[in-house]
């Protein structure tokens, strides 16, 4: 628990004094938000999710960098993003999304069979194979802090280093992922019953962000443990 709560501090700590860093991911999600909301389209909010992913890349590599090798916090976003350790994230980053992806799609095709056809009883196998493939992403994410430190790791590495700790990472990261979650569901049901749902939409943006902050804080310190002589 000491390294949630480390991480939660942190978080708290990186928005007060690394404000130009988040502020593009600030600016993007609001625009990116209204015009979803505006055009309502699947695809839109596809390409956006992608763009998140590079928009918000120098946030989590100076994260990464500043826990794990213990570099000062940098402030200048353009040239964090032009940096190779940069360039080198976001090429695992993508390489990641194409692995969970692609794993996603193996096992709907392998238990397919064993999904109930009515859509009231597919529903709980359907939240029992999400909590699966978090365990999944869990064990093959490290590739990221190490990418941000200028080293390319493939899946195979991640899952080596995280043997025999899978449990606690597991723990530690559904600890935050589940109440991040639980608020996004209770912020899209109360928000209909309300007028002023732009309200409702900035609280959204404000907790994506600070959960950007928060998980990558937590990777970045699980991975240094696991860096650590003492492991």
């Amino acid at each position: 628990m000491r390294i949630v709560l480390k991480s939660l501090l942190y978080t708290f700590y990186f928005i007060k004094i690394s404000w130009k860093n988040y502020t593009p991911l600030l600016v993007y999600l609001i625009l990116s938000q209204f015009l979803v909301m505006l055009a309502q389209n699947v695809f839109l909010v596809l390409l956006f999710f992608i763009g998140y992913l590079i928009i918000s890349a120098p946030v989590v590599v100076n994260i990464f960098r500043n826990i794990i090798l213990d570099k000062g916090i940098g402030n200048n976003y353009f040239e964090i993003l032009n940096n190779n350790y940069t360039k080198l994230f976001l090429n695992r980053i993508f390489y990641l999304l194409a692995s969970v992806i692609g794993i996603y799609i193996l096992h709907i095709i392998i238990l397919s069979p064993f999904f109930p056809e009515e859509i009231s009883k597919i529903t709980l196998y359907l939240y029992a194979f999400l909590i699966y493939m978090i365990y999944i992403y869990s064990r093959i994410m490290f590739i990221l802090p190490a990418a941000a430190c200028n080293i390319k790791k493939n899946l195979k590495d991640s899952y080596n280093l995280t043997r025999g700790k899978s449990l606690k990472i597991y723990f530690f990261y559904i600890l935050i992922v589940i109440p991040y979650l639980l608020i996004n569901i209770a912020i899209s049901y109360y928000s209909e019953f309300y007028e002023f749902k732009e309200v409702f939409l900035l609280i959204s943006i404000f907790l994506q962000i600070f959960f950007t902050i928060l998980s990558t804080s937590l990777i970045g310190y699980l991975y240094r443990e696991f860096l650590s002589p003492k492991n």
